[in-house]
């Protein structure tokens, strides 16, 4: 049976049954998507009118499009982002943030656009891809020639623990992206930012825009590790605080001490509300934890959960696909390496 889908204000004819995403693609549109597994989230997309099957991923007026199927006529809606794109560059330094958490920077032949809080699949010649979230210095500096990773090195990571060894200044990179949708959003009321290990990343992106280009909204951030020794973004938390956010809170597991206090970053979460908008990364049960106590509140709330490795086509080999008339073989997918758990 065909229904008719509107997207963005395109009307087109699609079968029942059929997921959302390939709905639109047999419609020649592309509804931003990444991993097709249901935990990315970057294909979430609002029912503007009509109905779908959300396929138990309904959340509020939204639902995942990867996993979202058409049973009648109906009208969807996303935001535009930029599209991802393919470029190059060479890492020009690689910096120590503590025992286990290196700073990679890799200088651009061409600028990549993204928004905060999104993520970039990060190839360096010779290894498998692996995904990272472009982020700041943790002095707050800002140069746009360089994309700046948070990579934690692993004993048997197969990417990480070459960091340093095997990829070293002057090593190759490709970079495809941008991905995801905890982006950061113009809009008002407070933002609370929550971070558990290399989390960091995208969340300090997120917190060094909003200082930029929305200072009038009130900012709440809490950065967690499992020991103080996890908690490499102490800079990037002064920085903060010297630049007036009065609400910067780091959690310590165990062996907390001034300014950290002890517990998790899901023990200091504040109470939220309609009002505010909840923005967290890391770990997938740290990430669980706060998307629950956020729509409990009917607060709004943008996740980057860090991911095992999947076997899902990625974005690049859909629309390879679509306009081929074939299939390209799907590459892993992983969020950072894994994070343990917060």
């Amino acid at each position: 049976m065909r229904h008719h889908l509107t997207i963005n204000g395109k009307e087109i004819q699609a079968s029942a049954g059929e997921t959302l995403i390939d709905a639109a693609l047999g419609g020649w549109m592309i509804i931003p998507h990444d991993c097709r597994s249901g935990q990315c989230e970057s294909c979430r997309v609002t029912v503007v009118s009509g109905s779908v099957d959300a396929c138990g991923t309904a959340d509020g007026h939204t639902v995942l499009a990867c996993q979202a199927k058409v049973d009648g006529d109906a009208s969807i809606e996303f935001d535009e982002l930029p599209v991802p794109q393919k470029a190059s560059g060479t890492v020009t330094e690689i910096n120590a943030l503590s025992h286990d958490v290196a700073e990679v920077v890799v200088s651009m032949q061409t600028a990549l656009g993204y928004r905060p809080g999104q993520y970039v699949r990060l190839k360096f010649a010779g290894f498998p891809a692996r995904e990272y979230s472009p982020t700041y210095r943790l002095d707050g500096n800002v140069n746009d020639e360089q994309m700046i990773f948070h990579v934690r090195r692993l004993p048997d990571g197969r990417v990480s623990s070459e960091i340093g060894r095997g990829i070293t200044t002057g090593h190759r990179v490709h970079v495809q992206g941008p991905f995801g949708q905890a982006y950061l959003r113009q809009s008002g009321g407070p933002l609370v930012l929550v971070s558990g290990g290399t989390g960091w990343a995208p969340i300090w992106s997120l917190a060094r825009a909003a200082r930029e280009n929305q200072r009038d909204r009130k900012l709440i951030v809490i950065a967690g590790a499992p020991d103080p020794q996890g908690l490499y973004m102490r800079p990037a938390l002064d920085w903060l605080l010297d630049d007036g956010v009065e609400d910067v809170i780091s959690t310590s597991e165990v062996d907390a001490k001034w300014p950290d206090v002890r517990g998790r970053p899901t023990d200091y979460l504040p109470l939220v509300g309609m009002e505010d908008t909840v923005y967290v990364a890391g770990p997938v049960g740290l990430v669980d934890a706060v998307k629950r106590k956020a729509r409990n509140a009917a607060a709004r709330c943008y996740a980057d959960p860090f991911l095992p490795s999947s076997q899902a086509a990625t974005l690049t080999d859909r629309i390879t696909g679509l306009f081929r008339g074939g299939s390209r073989a799907p590459i892993a997918r992983t969020r950072n390496d894994l994070q343990p758990s917060v």
